[in-house]
């Protein structure tokens, strides 16, 4: 069930044109996403077999060395992304998703800027 939410994390991102891998960035690329989850907390609706939980996820966004550039991607994918809500698939739906703003994260060896964007998924899970 968790690759179904992945999966339909992923698809969501990947509507701004910029490739989501999961749950790290491969060596090499510019322009991309690692999306990886958190441990969530789950709960029962009393009366219902409905499990509702709140997962914490974090994208790590590698752009270029141009900072602007880079920027630029970490905000179009906060708004594909915040107050997105009533995504579903075959086994869950997402009620809402929540970001905080893109951060600078660092500059790596190769003198690529990342940012990163934490944010929660609120998922009522089908059964």
């Amino acid at each position: 069930m968790i690759d179904s939410l992945v999966t339909l994390l992923r698809n969501e991102i990947e509507k701004t044109t910029y490739k989501c891998y999961s749950p790290d960035l491969p060596q090499d690329g510019e322009n991309i996403v690692a999306l990886s989850l958190g441990e969530g907390t789950n709960q029962r609706a009393i009366g219902k077999d409905i499990v509702y939980s709140d997962i914490p996820f974090y994208l790590l966004i590698r752009g270029t060395s141009n900072d602007t550039n880079t920027r630029t991607i970490a905000d179009t994918i906060f708004k594909q992304l915040d107050h997105k809500k009533d995504l579903e698939n075959e086994q869950l739906r997402i009620i809402l998703i929540s970001c905080n703003l893109p951060g600078y994260a660092f500059r790596d060896e190769n003198q690529r800027i990342h940012y990163n964007i934490n944010a929660t998924v609120k998922v009522e899970w089908k059964e």
